[in-house]
């Protein structure tokens, strides 16, 4: 348990100790989930593993449709996580626009 949380820490720390670049889908549930990931004509399915992340292709824009049909448009650059089989935003890219 004690290696699980040192490896755990250290991954925040990469992901926060330098810019976020690529879309970073992680997951917080006991189960695996299968996320689609739509990039103009592209198209994957990715299976995310209990407490793994991903890094699906969405530099500039893509689409995650989840297991059960939740749709969300991603602008590429996110940090999100699957907690109880919803996705969260953690964090965004500093240049990102802000709403009023």
């Amino acid at each position: 348990m004690r290696i699980v949380t040192i490896l755990g820490l250290g991954a925040a720390v990469m992901l926060f100790a330098l810019p976020a670049e690529a879309l970073t889908i992680s997951n917080a549930d006991p189960k695996p989930h299968t996320v689609t990931v739509k990039s103009g004509s592209d198209s994957s399915e990715l299976t995310i593993a209990p407490n793994q992340a991903v890094e699906p292709a969405c530099q500039s824009g893509c689409t995650i449709v989840l297991e059960n049909g939740d749709i969300y448009e991603m602008k590429g650059g996110e940090v999100a996580s699957i907690e109880s089989g919803a996705l969260f935003v953690d964090a965004v890219p500093e240049d990102a626009p802000k709403t009023p």
